[in-house]
């Protein structure tokens, strides 16, 4: 903690302390949270004529008895009387107690500001002696940079009137010939530097534009992203409906191939018993057999009943 601080709060508890001295007081020592002093002497008085003024009503009471009108006035008059003494009591006891505390603070205010202008005063002076020193410095430094500066501005000026003559003159060697082309190298360099720059530029605002077209372009690859999902979500929902269809109407077929089969089935063998009868005829009326009696009239019998069938 700095001077100052520790300065301002010794003059802070000091102040503390006076203010504690004035409001709690018991035979001239300060008591921190006491209740003695001038306080307790409030207090003690307001008790008391709390006290009278009671006893002055009781008595008036009793005298007079509980009915009567005028022991009531009386008892209004003392409390009253009362009232008004513990009101002139309180407000002399703040009056006073505002004065020395105004006291107090005034003469507190008064040594706070003394001190304060002798610690600021000091500080300042302080600040000011660095702020000279510092400055004598920078002013040294800067004459010995004028002085270098101005050294090397007439070296400089010597060089190029060296060099002009050199570039001047006829028979001037390999240096002057080197310079020309150095020269003319750094305005070809310069030249190039600006072209470059504004290059630059152009390519700073393309790189802008090309970056919006970026953000643009995964905007609308997003959103394509997403028409593609829920396309491919209607897709399947309709694959998976067609396939369901496409199975109910082979089963569908399927039952109808197997109910013509059945008839197909029973008509074929319908005509095979048909075409049989016919062959049967047909091969014992070419190729009839002498085997037995019988067979030979079964087979009249039959052929006797074809023509009929037929």
């Amino acid at each position: 903690m700095s001077s100052l601080h520790l300065t301002i709060r010794s003059r802070l508890d000091e102040l503390k302390q006076q203010c504690h001295e004035l409001c709690d007081v018991d035979n001239g020592h300060a008591k921190r949270g006491s209740k003695a002093g001038t306080t307790a002497e409030l207090f003690s008085t307001v008790q008391l004529w709390k006290e009278r003024s009671l006893h002055h009503v009781l008595e008036a009471l009793d005298k007079a008895g509980a009915q009567s009108i005028d022991s009531h006035i009386e008892a209004m008059e003392h409390h009253e009387k009362a009232a008004k003494d513990l009101f002139e009591l309180t407000r002399g006891f703040l009056r006073s107690s505002g004065n020395g505390i105004n006291l107090v603070l005034d003469n507190f205010a008064v040594d706070l500001a003394g001190l304060v202008d002798c610690i600021v005063t000091s500080r300042l002076e302080e600040q000011r002696i660095i702020h000279e020193n510092v400055v004598r410095v920078l002013k040294d430094e800067n004459h010995k940079l004028a002085a270098t500066c101005q050294s090397l501005q007439s070296v400089n000026l010597s060089l190029e009137e060296r060099l002009e003559v050199l570039e001047n003159t006829s028979g001037a060697g390999g240096d002057a010939i080197l310079c020309n082309k150095l020269r003319g190298r750094v305005q070809h360099l310069a030249i190039r530097q600006r072209e470059l720059s504004t290059e630059l530029e152009s390519a700073a605002k393309d790189r802008l534009k090309h970056r919006r077209e970026l953000e643009k372009t995964k905007t609308l690859l997003a959103e394509s992203q997403k028409s593609l999902v829920l396309t491919r979500a209607m897709h399947d929902k309709e694959t998976r409906q067609l396939a369901a269809m496409i199975h109910l109407n082979h089963t569908q077929v399927a039952q109808i191939l197997d109910a013509s089969r059945s008839a197909t089935d029973t008509r074929r063998h319908q005509e095979s018993l048909e075409r049989f009868s016919v062959l049967h005829f047909s091969s014992t009326f070419e190729f009839p057999s002498t085997n037995s009696v019988t067979h030979s009239k079964e087979t009249s019998r039959a052929t006797n009943k074809t023509p009929t069938a037929t």
